[in-house]
């Protein structure tokens, strides 16, 4: 039991150097700091990892190198998870701003840019957001499926770097036939999907 309790207080107890530590001790840490990552990630912004802003991933690069560190003894643990509170709660309170003002939120998200209106391609916003004829055709090809700008009713580059686009609406013929003394009409669509 006394052999639990010291490879315990090894692995808990802040270090500089890491050649002190056991191979056991490293590996409690291990689990430990994955633990700590798993929380922060369901607890504290679902947004910090995923398809968003520069402004989450650099934050996400961040907490994994500097929680990398205390694993193999090379930073205080307990200063480090300090340390990893102090990011997120800057995380928060930066949100927080860029929620409420919006000229805060597009400094440090960015902006998204029209590049696709009614079937037009948006020269002057593909021109800002450095993006080719050919890119915007690749990349509604693989996200929304269409092959032609023109299917395209609104396409817009996002501030997570994605394209979302919204599709043309597709005319429908509809026929009605009504024969005298008929309680029911059969409608028959043709054209269109």
């Amino acid at each position: 039991m006394e052999t639990v309790w010291a490879t315990l207080q090894e692995a808990f107890t802040d270090q500089t150097s890491g050649k002190n530590l056991s191979i056991i001790a490293m590996s409690i840490r291990g689990v430990f700091i994955f633990i700590v990552w798993l929380v922060i990630v369901r607890v504290a912004d679902r947004r910090m990892l995923g398809r968003y802003s520069a402004f989450d991933v650099v934050l996400s690069v961040m907490i994994g190198a500097v929680l990398g560190r205390p694993i193999n003894g090379g930073a205080p643990l307990w200063g480090t998870l300090t340390a990893v509170a102090a990011l997120v709660a800057v995380h928060w309170g930066l949100a927080f701003v860029a929620h409420r003002w919006r000229f805060f939120g597009r400094i440090i998200k960015g902006d998204s840019y029209i590049l696709v209106s009614e079937g037009r391609i948006c020269s002057d916003e593909m021109r800002k957001s450095l993006l080719t004829e050919n890119d915007l055709k690749e990349m509604l090809r693989l996200r929304a499926r269409l092959a032609d700008p023109a299917e395209v009713r609104l396409a817009i580059l996002e501030r997570n770097g994605q394209i979302s686009a919204i599709p043309a609406r597709k005319l429908q013929v509809v026929d009605v036939a009504v024969e005298s003394h008929v309680q029911t009409v059969r409608l028959e669509f043709a054209g269109g999907s």
